[in-house]
């Protein structure tokens, strides 16, 4: 009996991971959408620099578009900004 108590003591406390646990998984939620705005917003600024160094694209070739000075910064914020949609795989929410 004394044992049953002291479980359900510990089940209902306020330190108990129990209850502790819908704050863990909002905190997750917030680090993910925080992650994915960051991704989004840094993955935006790498495609409108790459774009700007760019800017004829109009007339270069397939090679000059490569060879060209925002190649790496186009690519990598795109990159970024797939990664930003792909947080909440990455983080495990199992929610969304």
């Amino acid at each position: 009996m004394v044992v049953f108590a002291s479980r359900i003591h510990l089940l209902f406390n306020e330190n108990s991971p129990v209850l502790l646990m819908p704050k863990e998984l909002n905190a997750h939620e917030q680090n993910s959408n925080w992650m994915k705005k960051i991704l989004f917003v840094l993955g935006s600024i790498f495609v409108v620099v790459g774009i700007v160094r760019q800017w004829p694209l109009a007339d270069k070739t397939y090679m000059e578009f490569i060879e060209g000075k925002g190649y790496l910064a186009l690519m990598l914020g795109l990159i970024m900004i797939v990664l930003g949609f792909s947080v909440p795989l990455l983080m495990g929410d199992e929610d969304s």
